[in-house]
């Protein structure tokens, strides 16, 4: 490649037309420290202002204020730049408006993630930090950015959803409060004295650590189901705590039971044989739900 084309093409762009070498390559230095230090210097200035607010907003405001100097620092260097250089900006940006409505039609499924992203950044309906659940998708939010919100699944995956399809889906916030309700679904056999299971499963909720006595439980009768008596039972508890209390009260559950002759009914089949006929009886069992 011909060198004094590109040689040609610097010297128009710093006017220095039949200009000595070594000056030129020392605008050309100066050109490239100037970007460097404006974008060095606006990088410190996110570190500061990082130490500065920590703690007195939000991880997500954090986030996007960081950024928002970021990308300050960026457009500024480009226009610092522009202006040491005598180019006009005024038709830059004309030209950049044109071509932000020629990319705005041809990318309207971006543009439509913008904008949910505005109205996801104002309505807040989640933070940086929190357990959401979108669909059938839940994990941790990692960052809210204006085209999409990034996730780490409980397993640890990275899933990117866009905002457009936030906005059009039921979106639970599952740590957004600091308590939380685990609801159960118990069955026990037509024999079994109510108010003794009852006294057994508030007996378990007092001694189990994870769970909180105000709000107080809540045992209640369901319905009568084929196999068996549906109760309900609601234990509150502080939602870091969601795997511990439901696994120890289920096994408690489970072992006093066993200790107090409660049954739990499950899928049995009788058969009866009278004649030389057999009939057979199914009863089925109304499945535990947590």
């Amino acid at each position: 490649m011909d060198t004094t084309f590109i040689t040609n093409i610097i010297s128009d762009i710093f006017q220095m037309h039949n200009a000595d070498p070594l000056a030129l390559l020392g605008r050309v230095i100066a050109f490239i420290l100037t970007i460097f230090f404006i974008i060095v210097a606006f990088n410190v200035i996110q570190i500061i202002v990082g130490k500065v607010i920590k703690g007195r907003i939000s991880d997500q405001q954090t986030f996007m204020m960081r950024k928002g100097i970021k990308y300050t620092g960026m457009v500024m260097a480009v226009l610092f730049v522009f202006k040491t250089l005598g180019i006009d900006t005024s038709a830059i940006l004309g030209a950049a408006g044109v071509a932000g409505i020629a990319f705005g039609f041809a990318a309207q499924t971006s543009m439509s993630s913008f904008i949910s992203g505005i109205f996801l950044l104002s309505e807040k309906p989640c933070q940086v930090g929190d357990a959401i659940k979108v669909g059938d998708v839940s994990g941790v939010v990692l960052s809210i950015d204006l085209l999409s919100v990034k996730l780490r699944t409980y397993d640890n995956l990275f899933i990117r959803i866009p905002n457009e399809t936030i906005l059009k889906s039921n979106l639970t916030t599952i740590t957004r409060f600091p308590i939380r309700r685990l609801d159960l679904l118990l069955s026990v056999a037509y024999k079994e004295d109510l108010e003794q299971v009852r006294e057994v499963l508030m007996d378990l909720v007092s001694k189990n650590l994870y769970c909180l006595k105000n709000p107080a439980p809540f045992f209640g009768f369901d319905k009568f189901d084929n196999s068996g008596i549906s109760l309900v039972f609601n234990v509150w508890f502080e939602k870091s705590n969601f795997w511990n209390l439901k696994t120890s009260l289920l096994m408690a559950i489970k072992k006093e039971f066993e200790a107090q002759h409660i049954e739990i009914p499950y899928p049995k089949i009788d058969i009866n044989i009278s004649n030389g006929v057999t009939g057979m009886d199914t009863t089925g069992m109304h499945e535990e739900q947590v």
